[in-house]
């Protein structure tokens, strides 16, 4: 078996994993038909846009990065289960392997932001294409780091349930970082340091510029540096946790 065979292969998996691929695909899409393309507030002015495009990158983002902590935790649930055993009697090496995760990692959160973008597309969200165009790619930027979030579940845990627990979380992730509704300015001065707000202000940024609606119709500005530090911090976090489980594993093995 081939580098190009095995990725091949590790993506046409894809399409035996229906509940995977309905709760981070077609949620996210009906999320954003429900909250905002048939809500009469959708085409109001929002930034560069309206508040239905807004209320796109933030499905957009959010089934990214669901998928990214589904696919990379269930890599790591394989291994530990002794696929990972079985790969090695084969002719492919370690850095063929993670291709292979990677690819399927990125088709994964392709494809959420892809669908909700094509819904925004065809119902009434609106901004000037560069700007959507680059809003959706700071999506999948934003998106794939959360893969090391579910590989932390997947390292601790080890079963499938674990993965889908990490996945489920992010709702609860998306709600405190002013994702999903606004917050008060009291909760918002904590949110600028949850996990998806720096993401979620660089996704929007291309749209709003860092502008944050509160609860109660209050503005707040968000810097893009700040963004941008707080997604790195929080990637750091991950990869540095995942590093300390598979040292832990490694040691005890």
């Amino acid at each position: 078996m081939n580098r190009l065979t095995f990725i091949a292969l590790t993506l046409k998996r894809l399409t035996a994993d229906w509940v995977g691929l309905f709760f981070t695909i077609v949620l996210p899409v009906g999320m954003f038909i429900m909250f905002g393309a048939l809500q009469p507030y959708g085409e109001m002015q929002a930034g560069h846009g309206n508040v239905s495009a807004h209320t796109m990158v933030s499905m957009a983002l959010y089934g990214g990065a669901t998928a990214a902590v589904a696919a990379a935790g269930m890599t790591v649930v394989e291994r530990s289960s002794g696929w990972g055993r079985q790969l090695a009697l084969t002719p492919l090496r370690g850095g063929d392997l993670m291709l292979a995760h990677g690819a399927n990692i990125l088709v994964r959160v392709l494809l959420p932001v892809i669908a909700v973008n094509i819904a925004g597309l065809v119902t009434n969200a609106d901004m000037p294409v560069e700007r959507w165009l680059a809003a959706a790619a700071l999506c999948v930027a934003a998106a794939i780091p959360f893969g090391f979030f579910g590989m932390i579940f997947a390292a601790l845990f080890r079963s499938d349930s674990a993965v889908s627990v990490a996945a489920t979380s992010l709702v609860i992730l998306a709600f405190a970082s002013n994702m999903f509704m606004p917050l008060s300015e009291d909760l918002l001065a904590f949110a600028r340091f949850t996990p998806l707000y720096g993401p979620s202000v660089l996704a929007h940024f291309p749209l709003s510029e860092g502008v944050q609606l509160t609860n109660g119709g209050g503005l707040q500005t968000e810097s893009l540096t700040f963004a941008l530090v707080m997604t790195l911090v929080w990637f750091g976090v991950f990869a540095g946790i995942c590093w300390a489980l598979e040292h832990r594993q490694k040691g005890r093995a």
